[in-house]
């Protein structure tokens, strides 16, 4: 008998404590071809090192796409967890990223959209001079600490699709993934993070064992992630692994009127004036 969609939410979501293992999001890696970078997506090399090295400092431990399955299910794991994830596939990755994280011992996942690879950047002008990794590049990627996981077909928005276009993006786009790097993709990611019932319900019915979402958390099928941007000083870094800051991600995720108070807050302690929207990202 196939579940609703709905009882697959709550079930996910009573498997899900709250002291759930943090799930970061990454995009770009080094200095951007244009030179600016609005959507504060790159993080420069020395500042991506800087991170992981604070993870470790401050007690974090990686988790492999099993070992975060496995907490999701109710399994012990050390109280402060993460798991490292990456979208869009951007050319930086391979280049930059994975030998570090290869270097560090880190596993990660990396979500792509497999009909954009190869090109450039289709989904947001600002950034169509940057190039997205070949099919060939990320298939170099088997193998290694990072997985491969699904980004939708193109980066649409997966809001308000109907069932063919939700195959192609979550069916198809799987297939694909899977004929690339010779293994079926268990997780995803939604562009821009957003989703709605008819997703999730997909989702499970395409038998992912996970997607991922952002500030827009909604059990199994839209597990909360942590934004991570270029811009972000080490205590904005180190305040959006605690608690409160995934609380308040949530909570204005939910709530769209209380997304700039929630910006106010997190402006304030950090410092900063300039920490981007807790859930909403135009480019991602």
């Amino acid at each position: 008998m196939r579940r609703s969609t709905s009882y697959l939410d709550r079930r996910a979501t009573a498997r899900m404590p709250w002291r759930m293992p943090v799930v970061l999001m990454y995009h770009n890696f080094g200095e951007p071809i244009i030179g600016a970078d609005p959507e504060h997506l790159f993080i420069k090399v020395d500042t991506f090192r800087a991170h992981l090295e604070l993870l470790r400092k401050d007690g974090w431990h990686a988790l492999t796409l099993d070992q975060f399955l496995a907490a999701l299910d109710g399994a012990p794991t050390p109280r402060k967890s993460y798991l490292l994830t990456i979208d869009d596939g951007h050319e930086s990755v391979a280049r930059v990223a994975a030998p570090i994280l290869a270097e560090k011992g880190i596993p990660s996942v990396l979500f792509v959209p497999p009909a954009v690879l190869g090109g450039p950047v289709t989904w947001n002008p600002v950034y169509s001079a940057e190039r997205l990794s070949s099919p060939a590049e990320i298939a170099t990627l088997v193998g290694t600490s990072m997985e491969i996981g699904v980004h939708g077909w193109d980066h649409t928005r997966m809001r308000g699709m109907d069932d063919d276009l939700l195959r192609l993006n979550i069916v198809r786009a799987r297939d694909e993934v899977a004929a690339m790097t010779g293994a079926r993709p268990r997780s995803f990611a939604y562009p821009y993070g957003t989703h709605d019932e008819a997703a999730r319900r997909v989702m499970a019915e395409a038998g992912y064992a996970v997607a991922f979402a952002v500030a827009r958390e909604h059990g199994l099928f839209a597990v909360d992630r942590v934004f991570v941007k270029g811009t972000e000083s080490p205590a904005l870094f180190r305040f959006k692994l605690t608690m409160a800051y995934r609380f308040a991600s949530r909570v204005a995720g939910r709530t769209p009127w209380l997304r700039h108070r929630v910006r106010a807050a997190v402006q304030l302690l950090s410092g900063r004036q300039d920490t981007g929207d807790l859930s909403t990202v135009a480019s991602r």
